[in-house]
Parts: structure tokens; C-alpha cells; sequence
């Protein structure tokens, strides 16, 4: 050790100051350059979108999703490049329930750093009024727990659970016929408003009302 220790304890400091803020720094330039870039291909996709397109109205029937965005132009193939910057692809469900199925609502499906091994983001951008849905907000998230945790709109899929219900093997047309599924039929147990659950059980007219007036 040299004979000035206030000299070497402060290169030692500075030494370890300047390695700390590279290692921040390089955490920070990953994460940037995470989301500049499309985290699964075009080809996967373009399988994802037509699996949803197939959700949509037909002669048959009326359908349960419309697409309205994507990363590809409306004549891109599956061969086209999807943009990084539109990583998500949205569109309406179109419920069934008496309640709702005058209503069309808007979901953005987000693909996550780690999809298709982790759930995408998935999020309402059209108000709801609906027991396993969380009156202040419209976003879905994936999460360990029970519950989709998220900053705005919490809806308790199951499908969407990381740990448990999620595989590799879930597509997006899985989601939304999971989303669709518990608009029409609420799911008491999986209430995420006591209000609303409680207004649910004992004044179920005033439920409806205001389900119709969203």
C-alpha cells in the first residue's frame, strides 16, 4: 500500500465510482436499445395477425375481434419487414353480452421483451364499466400473481399469467378469445372493484346501466 493511504482509498474510490456508473450506463444502453427493436419477427408476426384476422366477421358470423393495426402495411405479406417502431397490433372485440355487444372496445396487444415466453402487454384504450375490470383504469398486464398488475386497467385473465397458464405455444388469438370470454360471462370470484362487486350482487339494473352508458 503507498505511504499516502488518503491517496490510494481515493483512487480506489474514484476507481469504483467510474466502474459503477459503466455498469450503469451499459444497463441503461441495453434497455434503450431494447426498445428500439422488434423482440420477435416478422414472420411470427404475421402468423400472430392472421391467426386474429380469422377472429374477425365473416359470412358465417359476426366475429369477436377487428383488426386495426399492425406493423405491416395493409399489403405487406409474410415475407414484408414489420416496423420497429409500431411493436403492438390493435383492434376492437366485439362482445356478445346484452350489455355490451352494442359497444365495440379497443385493445393493444404488446409484444414484451421476452414474448413468446412471457405474456404480452395487453390494454383497453376504450372505457369499460365491467365487474373484472378495474373502473380507473384499462391496462392489463402479465404479472406472477393471481392478478393482471399493471399501471391502468387491471383484468384478471388467467391465460395471462406468467408462471402458470402461459406457454410459449399461447397465441394472441388466445387472448382475446379469453378477454371476449370474460366480457360476456364475469367472473365473480375474479372481481376487481368491491363497489362493483358488491353493486353486481345486490343492484344489478344500476350494473347495467351503467355498463350501457360507458
Amino acid at each position: 500500500m503507498p505511504a499516502d493511504n488518503s491517496t490510494y482509498f481515493k483512487s480506489k474510490t474514484t476507481s469504483a465510482q467510474s466502474s459503477k456508473f459503466h455498469f450503469d450506463f451499459i444497463h441503461v444502453l441495453d434497455y434503450f436499445i431494447s426498445t428500439l427493436s422488434m423482440p420477435i419477427s416478422a414472420p411470427q408476426v404475421w402468423k400472430e395477425l392472421t391467426r386474429l384476422r380469422l377472429l374477425g366477421p365473416n359470412g358465417q358470423s359476426p366475429g369477436i375481434f377487428i383488426v386495426d393495426e399492425s406493423p405491416f402495411k395493409e399489403e405487406d405479406g409474410e415475407e414484408a419487414t414489420a416496423s420497429d417502431e409500431h411493436d403492438f397490433i390493435a383492434g376492437r372485440i366485439l362482445p356478445t353480452a346484452d350489455i355490451y355487444k352494442e359497444g365495440a372496445y379497443r385493445l393493444e396487444m404488446k409484444f414484451s421483451s421476452e414474448y413468446p415466453f412471457k405474456p404480452p402487454e395487453v390494454r383497453f384504450t376504450t372505457p369499460i364499466y365491467h365487474l373484472n375490470v378495474d373502473k380507473d383504469v384499462q391496462l392489463l398486464n402479465n404479472t406472477t400473481m393471481t392478478f393482471m398488475l399493471a399501471l391502468e386497467g387491471l383484468v384478471c385473465i388467467p391465460i395471462l399469467r406468467a408462471t402458470e397458464d402461459w406457454t410459449a405455444n399461447t397465441s394472441l388469438a388466445d387472448v382475446v378469445k379469453a378477454i371476449v370470454d370474460i366480457i360476456n360471462h364475469p367472473k365473480i370470484d375474479y372481481a376487481m372493484s368491491p363497489e362493483i362487486h358488491k353493486e353486481y350482487l345486490e343492484k344489478r339494473d344500476e350494473y347495467e346501466r351503467k355498463a350501457r352508458e360507458m
